[in-house]
């Protein structure tokens, strides 16, 4: 198959863009069973894939790495595949929807008019090191994030004032800028956040919520998938209106938020503080009042004494990083059951792992495997248990 980016092979954002899309879905299939199947899980009923409804301008999150370029003064793409060290320059990116694009290319342009500097990971110099655009819809909305070393110099300062009134004014889905300072080694697209324009957020509507997305909150990147996906969880969870329910690494509470409309209470538990912050923000503009939220690391030996606290659950979700559950929280929920597991995976193998060691206490009912990343080798798991 004939890829469609000009970037393809140099790029590392799209590994499978020569792979057809239907053979894509059957391997990412395949990856799941695989990954049960070497643990002794065969016989799990295992639901076909449900695809994106398009393989392409699906992402609402890109970030791009600023770096020297010893011709132009700067280069802004994505990393090259395979290399940390390396940024190929993007023209067009097909993965985020327009004008994606045009922005990160007034961005590129005013930075080389004004001469700032891309950030060299090797010689921990430079300014400019990422521009991160996220969107939300309805109504369409585009947050920016341009991510610096501390400005020193009067053209840096004047960069960061150009885009706070050019950008919006040319693109008017751009609802807000913000300015954010890292000036550690650290290469990660978070720090000390300035709003430059705008009100700081951008909002998703999502099965009937309002949720307000701040700049650093984990968000799902599908926008076409996300009613379906979070849709087939609730499906999985089956949460009935006497009963309680737990949302593990619950990030903003979107789980949460969704079983407190059919629940008697939630309670939700995150380490990032931002991001219970925005939970209890979207609960609030919402209307909904029977969950209560926890920033803890669900990771340490004072989390088994906080679920020791909390009301016996009936359903307890799960949705932890690729790395998966941490051993002591599995072993707290071997010791507190509920009726009924859901662990939300981005990494079947480390899900498979964890799931073997919870068919201690439970046993396993279906899985349910979701595209949320087409174009790359990625595949999302439910997995839905109940109590022996």
């Amino acid at each position: 198959m004939q890829p469609v980016c000009i970037h393809f092979g140099h790029c590392g954002g799209c590994l499978w863009q020569d792979v057809p899309y239907e053979e894509q879905l059957r391997r990412k299939e395949e990856r799941v069973r695989a990954a049960f199947e070497a643990l002794g899980l065969e016989s799990v009923p295992l639901h076909p894939i449900l695809p994106s409804p398009a393989p392409l301008q699906y992402r609402n999150k890109m970030e791009f790495t600023a770096v020297p370029d010893p011709e132009r003064g700067i280069r802004i793409g994505l990393h090259a595949r395979g290399r940390f060290d390396q940024v190929v320059e993007i023209e067009r990116c097909l993965l985020p929807p327009e004008p994606a694009n045009q922005i990160l290319e007034c961005i590129r342009q005013a930075a080389r008019q004004h001469g700032v500097s891309g950030y060299d990971y090797q010689r921990h110099e430079g300014f400019l090191r990422n521009i991160v655009l996220r969107f939300a819809e309805p109504p369409p909305q585009w947050m920016v994030l341009v991510v610096t070393v501390t400005p020193q110099r009067e053209s840096e300062r004047e960069f960061l004032q150009w885009l706070a009134r050019e950008v919006p004014s040319r693109f008017p889905q751009v609802r807000t800028i913000v300015h954010v300072r890292n000036d550690t080694w650290s290469p990660v697209s978070y720090g000390e956040p300035t709003v430059l324009f705008g009100d700081g957020v951008i909002e998703q509507q999502l099965c009937g919520l309002r949720l307000r997305i701040s700049p650093f909150a984990f968000f799902q990147v599908n926008r076409l998938q996300l009613e379906r996906f979070f849709g087939r969880i609730l499906e999985l969870c089956q949460p009935q209106s006497h009963e309680i329910g737990w949302d593990l690494y619950c990030g903003a509470g979107v789980i949460a938020l969704l079983l407190a409309q059919q629940m008697r209470a939630v309670v939700g538990i995150e380490l990032v503080e931002d991001a219970i912050r925005d939970a209890r923000l979207n609960a609030q503009r919402n209307g909904i009042a029977n969950v209560e939220w926890y920033a803890a690391d669900l990771h340490r030996a004072a989390a088994r004494a906080l679920l020791q606290q909390l009301p016996e659950p009936d359903l307890i979700v799960v949705d932890p990083p690729r790395a998966g559950i941490h051993w002591r929280l599995l072993q707290a929920l071997l010791e507190r059951p509920a009726a009924r597991l859901v662990y939300v995976s981005c990494n079947p193998e480390t899900q498979a792992r964890d799931l073997r060691t919870l068919l201690r206490v439970y046993r396993l009912e279906q899985l349910q495997p979701v595209d949320l990343f087409p174009q790359t080798p990625h595949v999302e798991c439910i997995a839905q248990l109940r109590r022996d």
